[in-house]
């Protein structure tokens, strides 16, 4: 049988199939890799490699029949801990650990050299970062004015001063060590007071316990013995993965890595199975006539199915091997394009392993099997003489349940489209994206048919004195919709989601820019990413500043919260960006208070958005370090698409972000006033910006990230289509050598496949971008009260050059060939 199979489904069927396989073999395998990272892949240890386990608090937050929820901040461990593994019989050692920023500024002056950016630890932490004992030159700090510099610190010495803002802290210190290890130490008082572990919401905790094992203990048996002792309640690492409990933002970064292929699995894998299946469905049209005369010898159904489904799987296992090695490829470029934009933190590297490969040969040989037997049940099921009778021809009338369902889904994607007229949230983009699947669905099934209507209205409207050639192509196109369609869909589907899924996601953008520009009643912002933070003495500072007549500095952080917003599932945790604000940003900072108002955001309290909460409620919340609050509305507003959800009291966030340092300081100035660039030469590493408008909420990498899918998935899909036109185009050679003895000549024949090409181009163009304007459309009015989306508007111009140069080639150069030959 398979030999049989082979011989009739000829080259060119195979070549669909396998082209068809050999890239959705490449997204699957892709896709897996970076799940599987998300899953398995840990960061490397970067300092403190000298500890066997290290015992740190969770990241995360169980959830029943879903995913874990990571923590974005650090969660601490409680200081009395550290005594406690000390006595557990096997460990040698165990110090408490503790990270803040700390930048070094060349000079005691602070106005020469580069602010040389590390982060700050306590001494007892130094004997921890090599092993054996990392090499140390000099005496351990121990008095408050101490430091230990990295022996790699350009200019370090002895004895040498210099300036250092530790954890918002400006001081001098005199260098008493230098350290063959990354990282600023200091005396482990110093670094207790510094990360404020002395007094506050954070007092008497530490970051984690980094613990030796005893002679002739295992850090395995101690990690076992260990998680005995204290259960679930801590994380206990060891080997690789010590790495990711010295970075809190590791299970954040996996975490990111799970969702990413998730939010855009749904498209590529309904991507892959239209490709798959169209490309078997040519292949199988391509033997009507053998399949017909196999019913006619005595084939069974069944045995003809089998047939079917011996060409597909004979295709699609000559294609695996090749496409999951292009699909571990692109998942390297894909990390590196994480890493690039700073989604994904470049010591987490990805894990690759054959089980992706694996899972993605399984999945689609399941789609072969079903396309297969789907593409073959109308062949197979057919009696012998009305299969010899059709395969003389090919079918020429779509299925009226097909035309039927895809109408239907149409229009629930038009009633989709309409959220963001009801509806001004993120929340409302899940509408014009989901509407733009199903009218690409809805199109691939009603397509023949609308196909059909419109050449035949076209037809009848042909201006009389039209060239044979031109009459002929629409002719053609007309009665045989079926042939055409598939690629008309195809196409269709890439425009339509290139311009949805780029054009979404600007336009939401563009609004939030807007909404946030249009709340922030400032000349300027100050930023200090090179100290890690708004050093503490600086805001009073610029207040003090001749001409600033108001400043007020804030943060973001992330908030878990259930119910907050409508949409949301109330059983789930939703992480939810937030503001951290004080009474003084009134008058600053205009959230479109409803009721309420900024004066009385002082302790446990919050401001949320108007639709998601009332004034006076209680709100149960989960911290970004894991901490439980319970906090009071004071305010509602109207601005949540550009401030986000909620905004925190600065009372409230104290104690539970990482840094524990505002990101951001917002200034007005006085007409005519400029003092700030002469008061920040005074603070190294601090940067003036005149933009006062902010971005919250929203990473500035998301759009690169699902520019890169769906540029791929567009590539795969032009290729798919253009294998598919090539083997349409191949089929007719005895249609062309009819017309030729009818006395069309070959520059008629040529000129008839061109004004083809243009009609499939045409007609794919206009359907991808109706579908794609109709959501798009409702979007822009909800959010921009404007009729056309914000973006690179000129994408839909290149979009249909690429279709038609692809239909274009696709068509004339087989057709060359073929018409040399006759």
């Amino acid at each position: 049988m398979i030999r049989t199979a082979l011989a009739m489904a000829g080259f060119s069927g195979l070549v669909v199939a396998f082209l068809a396989v050999f890239g959705g073999m490449a997204l699957l395998t892709g896709s897996g890799v970076i799940i599987e990272s998300g899953v398995r892949s840990s960061v490397s240890t970067q300092r403190l490699a000298g500890a066997d386990v290290i015992v740190s608090a969770r990241q995360s937050i169980p959830q029943p029949e879903d995913l874990p929820v990571a923590l974005p901040e650090r969660a601490v461990v409680p200081a009395s801990l550290v005594a406690r593994l000390a006595a557990v019989p096997g460990v040698a050692s165990a110090v408490g650990d503790l990270s803040f920023p700390a930048t070094v500024i060349p000079g005691v002056s602070g106005t020469a050299g580069t602010p040389i950016t590390a982060t700050g630890h306590g001494w007892s932490s130094a004997t921890l970062t090599r092993t054996p004992a990392p090499t140390i030159t000099g005496t351990a700090p121990r008095a408050a004015s101490e430091i230990a510099l990295p022996s790699a610190t350009p200019g370090a010495r002895l004895g040498q001063k210099v300036r250092v803002v530790a954890a918002g802290t400006t001081g001098d210190y005199r260098v008493t060590a230098l350290v063959d290890s990354p990282g600023l130490y200091f005396s482990d008082e110093t670094a207790t007071r510094l990360a404020a572990r002395d007094t506050g919401p954070r007092a008497k905790t530490v970051d984690l316990v980094a613990l030796r094992a005893a002679p002739g203990v295992s850090a395995a048996a101690l990690a076992a013995d260990l998680g005995r002792l204290f259960g679930e309640r801590y994380e206990i690492s060891t080997g690789r993965t010590r790495g990711d409990a010295e970075s809190p933002g590791t299970a954040a970064a996996r975490a990111m890595l799970i969702a990413l292929p998730a939010s855009i699995g749904g498209i590529s894998l309904m991507v892959v199975g239209f490709v798959v299946a169209g490309g078997l469905s040519l292949s199988i049209d391509k033997q009507r006539r053998d399949l017909a005369l196999l019913r006619a010898a005595g084939a069974t159904p069944r045995q003809v199915r089998r047939l079917v489904s011996v060409q597909g799987t004979t295709a699609a296992l000559a294609a695996l091997i090749p496409g999951a090695a292009l699909g571990y490829f692109l998942a390297a470029r894909f990390g590196d394009l994480l890493v690039s934009i700073g989604m994904l933190p470049g010591d987490l590297p990805l894990s690759y392993s054959p089980l992706p490969a694996l899972a993605a040969a399984l999945l689609l040989l399941a789609v072969v099997r079903t396309s297969a037997w789907g593409a073959s049940y109308r062949a197979s099921q057919m009696s012998a003489v009305s299969a010899v009778a059709e395969s003389r021809s090919e079918p020429r009338a779509p299925s009226r349940i097909r035309t039927t369902s895809g109408l239907l889904l149409m229009l629930a994607a038009v009633g989709l489209s309409a959220i963001p007229l009801v509806i001004r949230t993120e929340f409302a983009a899940i509408g014009p994206g989901t509407a733009a699947l199903l009218a690409v669905i809805g199109l691939a099934l009603a397509g023949p048919s609308l196909i059909q209507r419109a050449t035949g209205i076209l037809a009848r409207r042909l201006p009389p004195g039209l060239s044979a050639p031109a009459w002929l192509a629409v002719s053609n196109t007309h009665g045989y919709a079926l042939r055409t369609a598939g690629a008309v869909a195809a196409l269709g589907m890439a425009v339509t989601l290139a311009l949805s899924v780029v054009l979404t996601q600007t336009t939401i953008a563009k609004a939030t820019e807007d909404e946030a520009a249009q709340g922030i009643r400032a000349d300027a912002t100050i930023t200090a990413p090179a100290l890690g933070g708004i050093p503490h003495d600086l805001l009073s500072d610029v207040r003090a500043a001749k001409g600033v007549t108001a400043a007020t500095a804030f943060t973001t952080t992330t908030v878990l919260a259930r119910s907050l917003a409508v949409g949301d599932d109330a059983r789930r945790l939703v992480p939810r960006p937030a503001m951290v604000l004080g009474p003084d940003a009134e008058g600053l900072v205009d959230l479109g208070i409803t009721r309420g108002g900024l004066a009385a955001l002082k302790g446990d309290t919050i401001a949320l958005d108007e639709r998601a909460g009332r004034l006076g409620e209680h709100r149960e919340l989960i911290m970004g370090d894991g901490t439980r609050v319970r906090a009071r509305v004071v305010a509602t507003y109207t601005r949540a698409l550009g401030f986000g959800p909620m905004v925190l009291s600065r009372d409230l966030a104290a104690g539970h972000t990482t840094t524990g340092l505002d990101s951001t300081i917002l200034v007005r100035l006085a007409p005519g006033a400029s003092p700030l660039p002469a008061l920040l030469k005074r603070w190294p590493g601090t940067v003036l910006s005149p933009d006062p408008g902010l971005q919250l909420g929203r990473p500035s990498g998301e759009l690169w990230v699902n520019a890169a899918v769906i540029a791929v998935l567009l590539g795969y899909v032009m290729v798919a289509v253009t294998n598919r036109l090539v083997a349409t185009t191949t089929g007719r050679t005895a249609e062309l050598t009819a017309l030729r003895h009818l006395g069309a000549t070959p520059r008629q024949l040529r000129s008839m496949i061109r004004w083809e090409a243009v009609v499939v181009a045409a007609a794919a163009a206009g359907s991808g971008l109706l579908l794609a304007a109709v959501p798009l459309t409702m979007l822009s009015i909800g959010f921009l009260s404007r009729p056309w989306p914000a973006g690179p508007l000129w994408l839909a111009p290149a979009v249909v050059l690429a279709v038609t140069m692809v239909v274009w080639l696709a068509l004339d150069l087989p057709a060359r060939r073929i018409i040399r030959r006759i």
